[in-house]
């Protein structure tokens, strides 16, 4: 393992400022905004399972944010995108299990 050197990951400034972003404005109800920066960090290296996987999981965090706002029609338009733009051979059944709840509370409102 000595003078083994892992190349840093070019995407992982972009995709944690992109991240943070969407938060902060979930966090103000600006979903629209939230929505479009969230499809631009779908477009992140699609091809890496562990970002697909930390997509998923950002994902069902903004539907559940949206659902503690009461903004169901929003809960459904960023789970939809996850679903097509996230490659579903990367998720474990764990990732799903995480939206699936999340949705879950969708349907309870």
């Amino acid at each position: 393992a000595d003078g083994l050197v892992v190349p840093a990951d070019p995407h992982l400034h972009e995709f944690t400022m992109i991240q943070r972003a969407i938060r902060a404005l979930a966090e103000k109800g600006m979903f629209d905004e939230a929505r479009r920066l969230l499809l631009t960090l779908f477009e992140i290296a699609p091809e890496d399972p562990n970002y697909s996987r930390t997509k998923w999981r950002f994902a069902a965090e903004l539907v559940k944010t949206a659902v503690v706002q009461q903004k169901r029609a929003v809960a459904a338009d960023i789970a939809a995108p996850a679903e097509s733009k996230i490659d579903p051979a990367h998720l474990t059944s764990a990732e799903r299990e995480v939206m699936d709840r999340a949705k879950g509370a969708v349907t309870s409102l």
